[in-house]
């Protein structure tokens, strides 16, 4: 059975006027981006996070890592293990536990460090170029207020 004509044109007002889909397009647009950019470092989205959160603060248990960037287990170890094949990260046990490893950026790791900090920079510069300097400002503070990270 096919709906009422009617309602087609409803329908996609309300989808294109839902907050939702906005972000939904908007962060497959960002990922599509980031995805490829990376990919010419050789890296995925994932092991870019990791290296971002180890860039924040190195030490860290894989753990905190997938908590932070939001993660499954599975996919921070698997994304690790990754980096550690690059010999980008090393794994070192835990001075107080021996069933925890901490996780370390090596000598490569720390240079491609501002490779990775321009790429999302560049990035993050040509999604907001639609808008002038104080609409970016605007932007950036309206989502704080709405992830509540102010």
């Amino acid at each position: 059975m096919t709906e009422p004509v009617e309602s087609k044109p409803k329908a996609q007002n309300i989808r294109k006027n839902s907050i939702g889909w906005m972000l939904k397009t908007l962060c497959h647009r960002l990922d599509t981006d980031m995805t490829k950019a990376l990919k010419q470092l050789d890296l995925s989205p994932g092991q870019f996070a990791i290296l971002m959160a180890l860039m924040e603060r190195e030490g860290q248990t894989q753990t905190e890592i997938g908590n932070k960037m939001t993660m499954p287990g599975y996919a921070t170890t698997r994304n690790i293990d990754a980096l550690e094949k690059m010999k980008i990260v090393v794994r070192r046990k835990d001075e107080r536990s021996r069933r925890i490893y901490r996780i370390h950026l090596t000598d490569n790791g720390r240079k491609i460090a501002p490779n990775l900090i321009e790429t999302v920079g560049r990035i993050n510069k040509e999604l907001l170029l639609p808008l002038d300097v104080l609409e970016q400002k605007q932007f950036k503070a309206l989502l704080l207020k709405v992830l509540k990270m102010d």
